[in-house]
């Protein structure tokens, strides 16, 4: 790998309607030493199992009877804080995800962190003429997008994007 960067955390929210803290899922995935480590994906209950229906039936595909008995952000976090806290972070839209991981931990947790993030969007931003949304980056770049707006699939084409970007000495952007 071109850029010093082999361990990072891959991130990806999935929100119940336009407020950032409205989280209803998340998708996180590890690297280590530029291979894939870990993994983790989970349901969140957002306030009062609150989620637009046609979020729902356009976007993410998760209603609310799927996060009924999910726990709430605060119930949630210390299962998989140990994929945020003190480690890099990517996200595609950055600015988007970031903004829901603060916006939850002011919120629900009454804490704060101020992670070093990189933006993949930001990375390719320019490299292809039909923009740089994920679906782009991805199919430009050959990597499989297995399901658009699971948390996870999303974490995890953003992740193997990421390394792409390593590898091919682009400039890594926050």
């Amino acid at each position: 790998m071109t850029n010093p960067i082999p361990n990072f955390t891959a991130l990806d929210f999935e929100t119940a309607s336009g407020y950032p803290y409205s989280v209803c899922q998340v998708g996180l995935v590890r690297v280590e030493n530029g291979i894939i480590a870990e993994e983790y994906c989970g349901l969140i209950k957002p306030p009062n199992n609150f989620i637009r229906r046609d979020f729902s039936d356009n976007i993410h595909g998760i209603y609310p009877e799927h996060t009924q008995n999910a726990p709430d952000f605060a119930e949630s976090y210390p299962r998989w804080k140990h994929f945020i806290e003190n480690q890099i972070l990517v996200a595609h839209n950055a600015r988007f995800d970031l903004g829901c991981l603060t916006a939850c931990l002011r919120r629900f947790c009454g804490r704060e962190i101020a992670p070093r993030i990189f933006c993949t969007m930001k990375t390719y931003r320019g490299a292809f003429a039909d923009g740089a949304s994920l679906a782009v980056c991805c199919a430009e770049m050959g990597v499989v997008l297995a399901h658009h707006h699971n948390a996870l699939a999303d974490a995890r084409a953003c992740a193997e994007l990421f390394l792409l970007a390593m590898r091919d000495g682009r400039e890594l952007r926050s």
